[in-house]
Protein backbone atom coordinates (compact mmCIF):
# COMPACT_ATOMS: atom_id res chain seq x y z
CA UNK A 1 0.00 0.00 0.00
CA UNK A 2 1.57 3.43 -1.30
CA UNK A 3 1.68 6.30 1.22
CA UNK A 4 -0.07 9.59 0.03
CA UNK A 5 3.40 11.13 -0.46
CA UNK A 6 4.70 9.06 -2.95
CA UNK A 7 4.65 9.00 -6.43
CA UNK A 8 3.17 6.44 -8.71
CA UNK A 9 5.58 4.95 -11.65
CA UNK A 10 3.63 7.00 -14.46
CA UNK A 11 4.25 10.29 -12.05
CA UNK A 12 7.66 9.45 -11.47
CA UNK A 13 8.37 9.37 -15.42
CA UNK A 14 6.59 12.41 -16.11
CA UNK A 15 8.92 13.96 -13.55
CA UNK A 16 11.93 12.98 -14.42
CA UNK A 17 11.31 13.96 -18.45
CA UNK A 18 9.93 17.30 -17.09
CA UNK A 19 13.48 17.62 -15.06
CA UNK A 20 15.47 16.11 -17.91
CA UNK A 21 13.95 19.00 -20.24
CA UNK A 22 14.87 21.46 -18.15
CA UNK A 23 18.42 20.45 -17.68
CA UNK A 24 18.48 20.19 -21.09
CA UNK A 25 18.23 23.95 -21.76
CA UNK A 26 21.62 24.27 -19.92
CA UNK A 27 23.26 21.96 -21.59
CA UNK A 28 23.64 19.52 -19.03
CA UNK A 29 25.51 16.27 -20.50
CA UNK A 30 23.68 13.01 -21.10
CA UNK A 31 24.76 10.76 -18.76
CA UNK A 32 26.80 7.56 -19.65
CA UNK A 33 27.03 4.69 -18.59
CA UNK A 34 30.02 3.61 -16.52
CA UNK A 35 32.80 1.30 -17.59
CA UNK A 36 31.91 -2.51 -17.19
CA UNK A 37 34.17 -3.31 -14.58
CA UNK A 38 35.12 -0.37 -12.64
CA UNK A 39 34.19 -1.55 -9.49
CA UNK A 40 36.87 -4.36 -9.90
CA UNK A 41 39.29 -1.34 -11.30
CA UNK A 42 38.99 0.58 -7.69
CA UNK A 43 39.20 -2.58 -5.70
CA UNK A 44 42.33 -3.82 -7.61
CA UNK A 45 43.71 -0.29 -7.00
CA UNK A 46 42.91 -0.11 -3.49
CA UNK A 47 44.59 -3.12 -2.81
CA UNK A 48 48.09 -1.64 -3.52
CA UNK A 49 47.66 1.34 -0.57
CA UNK A 50 51.20 1.79 0.16
CA UNK A 51 52.34 0.35 3.79
CA UNK A 52 51.96 2.32 6.97
CA UNK A 53 54.93 4.46 7.75
CA UNK A 54 57.67 2.83 10.34
CA UNK A 55 56.91 5.41 13.21
CA UNK A 56 53.45 4.47 13.33
CA UNK A 57 53.66 0.63 12.65
CA UNK A 58 56.51 1.08 15.58
CA UNK A 59 53.57 3.09 17.47
CA UNK A 60 50.94 0.19 17.44
CA UNK A 61 53.08 -2.43 18.64
CA UNK A 62 54.29 -0.58 21.21
CA UNK A 63 51.32 1.67 22.87
CA UNK A 64 50.28 -1.94 24.87
CA UNK A 65 53.97 -1.80 26.19
CA UNK A 66 53.51 1.88 27.54
CA UNK A 67 49.91 1.30 29.06
CA UNK A 68 51.05 -1.65 30.53
CA UNK A 69 53.78 0.21 32.44
CA UNK A 70 51.65 2.77 33.70
CA UNK A 71 49.15 0.87 35.00
CA UNK A 72 51.83 -1.19 36.73
CA UNK A 73 53.51 2.56 38.00
CA UNK A 74 49.95 3.40 39.17
CA UNK A 75 49.32 0.13 41.01
CA UNK A 76 52.67 0.43 42.39
CA UNK A 77 51.84 4.17 43.92
CA UNK A 78 48.19 2.71 44.82
CA UNK A 79 49.01 -0.43 46.79
CA UNK A 80 52.88 -0.30 47.66
CA UNK A 81 53.99 3.58 48.32
CA UNK A 82 52.93 6.18 47.71
CA UNK A 83 55.62 8.08 46.90
CA UNK A 84 57.31 5.84 44.47
CA UNK A 85 55.99 6.75 41.65
CA UNK A 86 57.66 10.76 42.20
CA UNK A 87 60.71 9.42 42.71
CA UNK A 88 60.92 8.08 39.13
CA UNK A 89 60.70 12.05 38.06
CA UNK A 90 63.16 13.55 40.71
CA UNK A 91 61.39 12.95 44.00
CA UNK A 92 59.27 15.12 46.05
CA UNK A 93 61.46 18.26 45.45
CA UNK A 94 60.17 18.53 41.75
CA UNK A 95 56.62 19.31 40.76
CA UNK A 96 56.22 16.75 38.99
CA UNK A 97 56.87 14.52 41.46
CA UNK A 98 54.08 16.78 44.06
CA UNK A 99 52.12 15.91 41.22
CA UNK A 100 51.96 12.44 41.07
CA UNK A 101 52.07 12.23 44.96
CA UNK A 102 48.79 14.39 44.74
CA UNK A 103 47.43 12.12 42.34
CA UNK A 104 48.01 9.29 43.71
CA UNK A 105 46.77 10.19 47.10
CA UNK A 106 43.58 11.66 45.58
CA UNK A 107 43.26 7.57 43.74
CA UNK A 108 43.82 5.76 46.84
CA UNK A 109 40.67 6.34 48.92
CA UNK A 110 38.83 5.82 45.60
CA UNK A 111 40.62 2.66 44.99
CA UNK A 112 39.58 1.85 48.39
CA UNK A 113 36.11 2.64 48.27
CA UNK A 114 35.33 1.54 44.72
CA UNK A 115 36.98 -2.16 45.47
CA UNK A 116 35.23 -2.16 48.87
CA UNK A 117 31.86 -1.81 47.37
CA UNK A 118 32.23 -2.66 43.79
CA UNK A 119 34.95 -5.71 43.86
CA UNK A 120 32.51 -7.47 41.55
CA UNK A 121 32.84 -5.51 38.80
CA UNK A 122 36.86 -6.68 38.09
CA UNK A 123 35.79 -9.87 36.39
CA UNK A 124 33.35 -7.87 34.44
CA UNK A 125 36.05 -5.42 32.95
CA UNK A 126 38.23 -8.14 32.06
CA UNK A 127 35.13 -9.76 30.26
CA UNK A 128 34.40 -6.29 28.68
CA UNK A 129 38.17 -5.65 27.79
CA UNK A 130 38.27 -9.28 25.99
CA UNK A 131 35.13 -8.91 24.26
CA UNK A 132 36.23 -5.76 22.79
CA UNK A 133 39.72 -7.45 21.52
CA UNK A 134 37.95 -10.08 20.02
CA UNK A 135 35.31 -7.76 18.31
CA UNK A 136 37.96 -5.89 16.91
CA UNK A 137 40.31 -9.03 15.90
CA UNK A 138 37.02 -10.15 13.78
CA UNK A 139 36.41 -6.96 12.33
CA UNK A 140 39.97 -6.45 11.75
CA UNK A 141 40.97 -9.83 10.25
CA UNK A 142 37.11 -10.14 8.29
CA UNK A 143 37.41 -9.45 3.96
CA UNK A 144 35.86 -6.19 3.16
CA UNK A 145 35.78 -7.61 -0.86
CA UNK A 146 36.62 -10.06 -2.98
CA UNK A 147 38.69 -9.26 -5.56
CA UNK A 148 38.19 -11.27 -9.22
Amino acid sequence: MRGSDEFTDEEMAQIEAETRALLARWGEPQMAPPPPDLSARVVRQLSGVTPMPTYRRLWWQLWPVLALALLAIGAWGLWIDSTGPALLVGGLETDTGRLLVTLTLIAKPIWNLWFATAWWLVPSLFLLIGGGWLWRKLIIDAPLAEVE
